[in-house]
């Protein structure tokens, strides 16, 4: 899933000024699960997995990371900045569902994504538990008390997650302010469009690239601690939670920004100060409307976004 920062590399290369992408690029390698419903494909693997030989018995209960492979290379204390044990937690359940949870985010925030699984036998007579969802396919096989996890899609170059049982899964540390459930944040919700946007030491007011800095960034932020955002006409969806009694915490997949407000507008800051990037929004009543096909042709690729060169020239 492309992220905030490289949806403003493809703006900005547009316009022929360089800027570095490769820390996303390392993260984006870790498979992302989805939350939409299972597909059929999953729920037929279910179906004709009825396990009445107990096979999926060693597969039951919590697991957590504590070893990942990428790209060949074997993490055992961090990854991207992050401890092991926040980039996978798995419950199995005997209901044949199972929930993925990971904290892959700058404040340690949870996110839980569901799954459906099945258990099959491969060539060799051992038992394969499979973790379906509209877009991932997880194969998963015990062996000495471990639990290896793959991605079933991505063949022999796959990152590889290597998982133990645990009664219970690490906590991730969190500072909050006290009363904040107390609090109205209602002056945060609704719509807003991006009016300056701020990435190293570049500041457009006008234009990002081809388009216009208000349709550039849309964002709609909602009751319910979700919100959704337009990046390049690109719908990204976040959660979002108090963290102070003046500020938000917004999220999703290794993405996190601080939400404030100041002199009316929306301050959105992702606090990072090897990649800084700053977008100041405005509210409005509706989203201005915008004809992104007409300059559709001029975005780069996807392996231009992740993995951009060294130099970039006008």
């Amino acid at each position: 899933m492309k992220k905030i920062f490289c949806f403003c590399i493809s703006a900005v290369l547009l316009a022929g000024t360089f800027c570095g992408c490769t820390q996303k690029n390392e993260k984006s390698s870790s498979p992302q699960p989805t939350t939409e419903a299972v597909t059929e494909e999953a729920t037929s693997t279910e179906a004709s997995s009825e396990n009445t030989d107990n096979s999926a018995a060693p597969f039951l209960g919590k697991w957590e990371a504590y070893k990942v492979s990428v790209n060949g290379e074997t993490y055992e204390t961090v990854y991207a900045g992050y401890p092991i044990s926040s980039i996978a937690k798995l419950v199995i359940k005997e209901d044949n569902t199972a929930e993925y949870i990971d904290n892959l985010n700058p404040r340690g925030k949870e996110r839980s994504l569901e799954y459906k699984w099945g258990v099959t036998s491969d060539k060799n007579g051992s038992d394969v538990l499979h973790l379906l969802s509209p877009d991932d396919k997880f194969d998963c096989t015990v062996s000495q008390g471990e639990m290896t996890m793959v991605n079933a899609d991505m063949g022999d170059e796959t990152d590889i997650y290597y998982l133990l049982p645990v009664s219970e899964f690490t906590v991730i540390e969190k500072t909050t302010e006290a009363g904040l459930d107390k609090v109205d944040y209602s002056r945060f919700m609704g719509k807003w469009e991006a009016c300056e946007i701020t990435m190293g030491e570049e500041v457009y007011t006008e234009s990002l690239g081809d388009y216009p800095v208000n349709v550039s960034f849309q964002l709609e932020m909602n009751k319910d601690n979700t919100a959704s955002m337009n990046i390049l006409n690109e719908k990204q969806l976040y959660e979002w939670e108090p963290e102070k009694k003046t500020q938000l915490f917004m999220w999703n997949d290794m993405e996190g920004f601080a939400l404030t407000l100041k002199d009316g507008k929306l301050v959105i800051d992702n606090e990072n100060k090897e990649y800084p990037f700053l977008l100041k929004m405005e509210k409005v009543d509706s989203f201005t409307e915008y004809d992104f096909d007409a300059v559709s042709e001029n975005i780069p690729d996807e392996n231009i976004l992740l993995e951009p060169e060294e130099e970039a020239t006008t």
